[in-house]
């Protein structure tokens, strides 16, 4: 599986693509999805305030439920609507298939985030 050089990535198996303004894209990493297995249910809310590594949503598969850690603060402002009903979709291209957007509050500072080589480190480990 390719991890992308675009995305920023959180020692909790979420990463961030820059959308724009203030608006990123979340989704989880390859890692988290092949520790799930078969993704069957994504339970998150469209307009719901998150707040830094406090649980956003979950995320549930045939094997067990995890919670979805808040990267940033800010307000989810939509829900992939593809994964509503196939949220399985997710195993098939994790990287590219975001499961909500998010407008951060603060400036977004690109150091509280591990880059491609320094997530993949971390999971080699």
């Amino acid at each position: 599986m390719n991890y992308l050089d675009e995305l920023f990535y959180t020692k909790e198996h979420v990463w961030l693509k820059y959308v724009d303004s203030h608006k990123y894209q979340l989704g989880i990493t390859n890692f988290a999805q092949d520790l799930l297995g078969d993704i069957v249910f994504i339970d998150i809310k469209s307009n719901e305030s998150i707040f830094l590594n406090q649980t956003m949503g979950i995320i549930e598969s045939v094997k067990t439920a995890s919670d979805l850690i808040a990267p940033v603060d800010g307000k989810i402002s939509d829900i992939n609507p593809n994964l509503i009903k196939n949220p399985e979709l997710i195993n098939d291209n994790p990287h590219e298939t975001w499961i909500c957007e998010i407008l951060i509050n603060d400036t977004f500072n690109e150091n509280n985030f591990l880059n491609k080589k320094e997530y993949l480190e971390q999971i080699n480990t």
